[in-house]
């Protein structure tokens, strides 16, 4: 390290540390191609983890520096509502490597802006796939402690509203009064009762009155999804200015939604003053039904993200989830008889359209004369407070959630039998000229026609979901099986072809409700518990997963369908859809694991080991050699050992429980705000003299003193269930290494890491070094040297890397002593010294990938996150300098350096 800045206080005579004080232009030259971090204050009390480089705005080189991987497929977007460039039609990556691209269109795409829910998926999916294998990028691991998992945990204890409680000692008039009340429409949105979802489902109608919902016509209910899917479509790819407004009056959308979906509802003049059938008013409306608690499906809730589809899709007695059962229902509606009618799809059909009808709302009412409805007036900052509040959860999540079933799913009903009505088609929406939709509403769709458009339903399952993205969801499976290497890809392919039919214009087969497979009964160990959905566990997250058991069958899963679909929603559960779907379709896999999966842990199939990227395990063997990666899965040729016998386990699930890895601070780094940026400034803290940068130097070639070897990863199974009881083996983890002399090639020692916490590897966020060569005047100093740019991004000379100030304190760590390295120590254990800041342990990882993975599991025993930091090759690579700062800046204590 550097020597301490000379005392530059005011009264003492020029010294050479003044005259060798750096001016601005010597600062940019010098640090030009460092990337900054900071924290950038949004909405909701939140902080977005952001990267730029200041002083480099005109270069182009800059533009192309990612701490992450380009997505490898364009279906791989819907895992992320963060702003990105749209991936063309063609778009592949596949063994790491993108394919040539003739057209860089992408059809389909919008057009136009539409309401800024202003929320993103908590962390960063765009941001999940680092540029190092199993690796995320700096945005993700900062959202990490803040995710959606621990901000919104299960739903809230169902309860009666608070004045029930009270009635027993009221006069009789007032009780009477109040009981009175209690029956009216929208009396139960905001009286402080907490609903049981199952419970409100099957009361039926009259307690859905209670929160202002009708007992809907399910064609009626069909009809209107599928006329504001097809408008906003429309609306979207031709890029007009046109809303709902355009088409439907706001007097004729209060008429369609109090008449045909909700009860008539009284001014809301307590709350927003204005004319009750403004535009305005029924947003409000539909806001408070929408955010009933208990009542409707919360997706702010990451599970119920991933399980959508079930519901939607899954007809049938279900074995896990929070979904309803035989013993849900009443004496007035048996259980069995909700679950054969579709009462809890048809009831999340209802949450859907009333979401995609404030949508439309909402899109109208901004774009229309900038927050000004003509019946309502402007809205008021008063009203736009009350609204921000009431949206805040689980009703933005409702808006992301009904835009995606918009965008992926149709829906329509079974044609009558008795033919067509005459004069005309069944379904008059069907039927109805361009230019008359422009101008009738569907009310008058609906109210004027002669003879019922469809059959009378008598089942929400005998409504149809079809998507137009099944070709593109296909081919993101195919790219996402193919880069994790899955066996017999061929035969997944046949079978997918004889489900879904031509691969060219793949269709998704229809849905067929088994009544005997609704009334078998499941097995206690094929049961999951609803609390399971619900409950927390870093290495546990499992579900049940569906086939017909039958290779030639055409039969989907819910999981299946909800890939196929593109009905993906925002979030990790794109890792798990992708995984999932592959085991459903693959009769030989189901076969041999079981039907419950653990996604947050691992298995043993086909001769390879599969582990989620939620996995310390797959996290540590993915920089292994033969180790593949792919949206949050990651396969490896090193198969586990039981320690004790050394038997090879040849197949089941595998679940890994770790510790979490002990906090520096009590608050979370994310929420530091301004001090995360002046932590980990260029500029460092102090002098800003010559003096106070050094040049992190490293030796041109890694050490070759010693070899490392992986011997193998060995799991210790207390309770070993065989897969054949569809059950998922806990063990703990270990990984051990061979250690020898590279001249002489013996094995010195053996080393064992066992894999105890749940540490993250994140990586460095690639920087620019800058031009130019470095001097010094002080002979005290290191002697500088010029080396040749670390890839052949200019024909000028490049310094090796950026200087660093010399408030940043670290060592380097050979990776020979690393075994018997404790770990480092936090800013609050070292004394005196935490005032300069902690000490960074840099490890020399470079030369294979053995001796990454030996760093990794050694983080993985000592509870230390660490920065994945590539040197020199033909690669865009990152710097000691900035890779130390990134690691201040995340509250990291290692940095490990890997190489070509």
């Amino acid at each position: 390290m550097a020597a301490k800045p000379k005392d530059n206080s005011p009264g003492v005579s020029p010294s050479p540390a003044e005259e060798s004080r750096l001016t601005t232009k010597d600062i940019k030259a010098m640090l030009s191609g460092a990337p900054h971090f900071f924290l950038e204050k949004g909405k909701h009390r939140r902080w977005y983890p952001q990267v730029i480089f200041p002083w480099d705005e005109q270069n182009p080189v800059i533009q192309h520096m990612w701490d992450r991987k380009p997505l490898p497929h364009a279906s791989f977007t819907l895992s992320t509502l963060h702003a990105h460039l749209p991936l063309p039609d063609d778009w592949a990556v596949k063994g790491g490597v993108p394919i040539q691209v003739l057209d860089w269109r992408r059809t389909g795409a919008v057009n136009r802006a539409t309401f800024d829910v202003s929320i993103f998926e908590v962390p960063n999916m765009l941001s999940n796939n680092g540029k190092e294998p199993g690796t995320v990028g700096f945005r993700h691991f900062l959202e990490l402690p803040v995710a959606d998992a621990i901000r919104y945990t299960g739903p809230e204890k169902p309860r009666n509203p608070p004045y029930l409680h009270q009635v027993p000692t009221m006069a009789a008039t007032v009780a009477f009064d109040l009981m009175e009340k209690y029956s009216k429409p929208y009396s139960q949105c905001q009286s402080g009762a907490v609903y049981d979802r199952h419970r409100l489902i099957c009361e039926g109608p009259d307690a859905w009155k209670r929160i202002g919902v009708r007992d809907i016509n399910l064609p009626s209910l069909v009809q209107r999804l599928e006329h504001l899917r097809k408008f906003r479509h429309e609306m979207l790819t031709d890029g007009s200015t046109k809303t709902i407004l355009d088409i439907e009056s706001p007097r004729e959308l209060h008429e369609i939604l109090h008449t045909q979906f909700l009860h008539p509802r009284p001014p809301p003049t307590d709350i927003i003053e204005g004319h009750p059938q403004s535009v305005k008013s029924q947003i409000k409306t539909l806001a408070i039904v929408l955010a009933t608690p208990g009542a409707w499906i919360n997706f702010s809730l990451p599970e119920w993200r991933f399980r959508a589809g079930q519901v939607l899709w899954e007809a049938s007695l279900h074995g896990d989830g929070d979904c309803l059962d035989p013993s849900s229902g009443n004496e007035k509606e048996p259980g069995d008889t909700l679950i054969k009618s579709g009462m809890e799809r048809k009831w999340l059909l209802i949450q859907l359209l009333l979401s995609a009808e404030l949508l439309l709302r909402l899109d109208a009412f901004v774009r229309v004369g900038m927050l000004y409805d003509p019946h309502g007036g402007h809205i008021t900052v008063h009203e736009l407070v009350q609204f921000e509040q009431l949206r805040e959860g689980k009703l933005n999540w409702d808006l992301v959630v009904v835009r995606r079933f918009l965008n992926s799913l149709n829906i329509t009903c079974p044609a009558p039998q008795s033919g067509p009505s005459p004069g005309g088609s069944s379904n008059p929406l069907a039927t109805k000229s361009h230019e008359k939709s422009h101008r009738f509403s569907l009310r008058e769709s609906i109210t004027r026609r002669n003879s019922p458009p469809v059959v009378d339903l008598q089942s929400a399952w005998d409504c149809e979901l079809g998507s137009s993205h099944v070709r593109q969801q296909l081919e993101g499976l195919y790219v996402f099986a193919e880069n994790i290497g899955w066996p017999k890809l061929a035969a997944l392919k046949a079978s997918m072809e004889l489900k879904l039919g031509d691969p060219n214009n793949p269709v998704l087969p229809v849905l067929i409700v088994d009544d005997r497979w609704g009334r078998k009964k499941i097995s206690k160990e094929m049961l999951l518990a609803k609390e399971d959905m619900y409950t927390r566990n870093p290495c546990r997250r499992r579900v049940k997963l569906r086939s017909s058991g039958d290779p030639q069958s055409k039969t989907l899963g819910w999981i299946s369908r909800s890939w196929l679909s593109g009905f993906v929603i925002p979030g990790e559960g794109i890792s798990h859809l992708l995984i999932a779907t592959l085991l459903e379709n693959d009769a030989d896999a189901l076969d041999q694991l079981g039907s419950i999966a653990n996604l947050y842990g691992g298995f043993v199939y086909g001769g390879r080991s599969w582990w989620s990227k939620a996995c310390v395990v797959g996290r540590v063997l993915s920089s292994s050699t033969g180790a593949k990666t792919c949206m949050g899965w990651i396969s490896s040729d090193l198969m586990p050992r039981d320690v004790i016998t050394r038997e090879i386990f040849k197949c089941g699930w595998l679940e890994v429980p770790v510790e979490e890895v002990p906090q520096i601070s009590s608050r979370p780094r994310i929420k530091h705000g301004a001090r995360l940026a002046m932590e980990s400034t260029p500029l460092g803290m102090g002098d800003i003299t010559a003096e106070a940068f050094t040049l992190p130097m490293e030796d041109p070639e890694p050490s070759a003193t010693t070899n490392v070897h992986i011997e193998g990863l060995t799991l210790s199974v207390d309770d070993y269930r065989p897969p054949q009881g569809n059950g998922i083996t806990p063990a703990e983890a270990s990984m051990s290494f061979s250690m020898g002399d590279a001249d002489t090639g013996r094995v010195s020692t053996t080393v064992c890491f066992p894999l105890k916490y749940n540490v993250r590897f994140i990586s460095a966020h690639e920087c620019c070094p800058p031009l130019g060569v470095a001097s010094r005047k002080s002979s005290d100093r290191e002697k500088s040297e010029t080396q040749q740019p670390t890839r052949p991004m200019s024909k000028c000379t490049r310094l090796p890397g950026h200087p660093l100030h010399i408030s940043y304190r670290y060592k380097y760590v050979s990776l020979d002593s690393l075994s018997s390295t404790p770990a480092p120590q936090s800013t609050s254990s070292q004394g005196s010294e935490a005032a300069q800041g902690p000490e960074i342990i840099v490890i020399d990882a470079r030369g294979s990938r053995d001796r990454e993975t030996f760093a990794r599991a050694w983080c993985a025993t000592v509870g230390c996150h660490a920065i994945i930091s590539r040197s020199g090759g033909t690669r865009v690579t990152c710097c000691v300098a900035c890779s130390i700062r990134q690691a201040r800046a995340i509250d990291a204590m290692v940095v490990v350096r890997v190489g070509e």
